[in-house]
């Protein structure tokens, strides 16, 4: 098969849960000996977290000479390879122009957040390179099978196209760690970490309940609260009384082993999104041994599978309640050793696998 996989998502994100989706795809599919793969990409990539630590053989990559174009006129902007052969192409962020004889394309569909929370503007803009893409697909993935229901929702598939559900997986460096290791304690403290903690991961959005975690913080003062992602706005402070904002510990750019341990040591993982497209870091703290808090929302109910503690609202008193829970070693144990046994059937290799055996369906 000659395939040709679009990178632009390193161009517009410098890291986040679809730039690493598309490093354990690519990863995968150079090491496929039957398949020749080729990237078309932009200058400048490398500042992306993901592309970084990905090592593409020069000859693989075909640059585009629209570079220096802002994204949205970049993703307009017709892919032209100079392949003459028939190929596969895949964009990773919604590129659907692309210029070839016999060329067979595929769309990965992550979520609809922008159906749900957008302005106008940014809907309309963002579902325009969607939509197309979709439309202009001869498959279609889905991550997951809420997503899929959306999918049928705002832009159907037509009876032509070819549409699979393929989870997103989760890489091996998640794992229980020996907690008797004096280094991850030192690790913690020289990370500000002092005390039991609740972490919480990802993007403040507003549909992402950033509130509610700092609302238990202010409550619950026995804990710190651990945040993975950018520093805190000045607004965002202010969610905090004073003591809450001593005992609140902001950490960026966070590699998957660093990661890890954040998740072995903490004493829960506090997951309060109102809608999700997958929700990697579920699986994540799963496969480290950390509880799980979270909505019971979008494709968090399926992709937790009863291994997690689930609420209909983002309620405070509802979340205290769960962590005070949490303090019966029993329950714990057994809500632990669930989450180990559900996050086990989710892999990058699996994921990576049933992506590539559905090319073949395409090609």
């Amino acid at each position: 098969m000659k395939i040709l996989l679009d990178n632009i998502i390193y161009s517009t994100s410098k890291q986040g849960g679809i730039s690493n989706y598309w490093f354990e795809l690519s990863k995968y599919l150079l090491k496929q000996s039957g398949d020749d793969v080729v990237f078309f990409e932009e200058l400048g990539v490398e500042k992306n977290f993901h592309r970084g630590q990905l090592e593409i053989p020069p000859h693989k990559i075909i640059r585009n000479p629209n570079s220096q174009k802002s994204s949205i006129l970049r993703r307009l902007a017709s892919v032209n390879p100079g392949l003459d052969e028939p190929f596969l192409f895949h964009s990773s962020y919604y590129r659907s122009k692309v210029k070839g004889e016999n060329v067979k394309q595929v769309t990965t569909v992550h979520d609809f957040t922008h159906n749900y929370y957008a302005s106008f503007l940014k809907k309309a803009v963002h579902n325009n390179l969607k939509y197309n893409s979709i439309r202009k697909s001869s498959g279609i993935i889905c991550i997951s099978e809420n997503t899929f229901k959306d999918l049928r929702k705002f832009c159907p598939p037509s009876k032509n196209q070819k549409v699979a559900i393929i989870h997103n997986g989760v890489g091996d460096e998640y794992h229980v760690l020996d907690r008797s290791d004096a280094g991850y304690a030192n690790f913690l403290r020289q990370n500000g970490i002092q005390t039991d903690y609740l972490l919480y991961i990802g993007s403040r959005a507003p549909y992402k309940n950033f509130k509610l975690a700092a609302a238990l913080a202010n409550k619950l003062r026995n804990f710190q609260l651990v945040i993975i992602g950018e520093e805190l706005t000045q607004e965002e402070k202010k969610l905090f009384d004073e003591d809450a904002l001593r005992r609140t510990v902001t950490i960026s750019n966070v590699n998957n082993d660093d990661l890890n341990v954040f998740y072995n040591f903490a004493y829960a993982f506090v997951y309060p999104s109102a809608y999700e497209g997958f929700g990697i870091p579920i699986i994540e703290a799963m496969r480290a041994g950390c509880p799980v808090l979270a909505l019971d929302n979008s494709s968090i109910t399926e992709v937790a599978g009863g291994a997690a503690m689930l609420f209909e609202k983002a309620n405070i008193d509802d979340f205290k309640k769960a962590i005070i829970k949490l303090e019966n070693l029993d329950f714990k144990h057994d809500l632990i050793e669930k989450g180990k046994e559900h996050s086990a059937s989710y892999s990058w290799e699996k994921c990576c696998r049933e992506t590539h055996e559905f090319y073949g369906m395409i090609y």
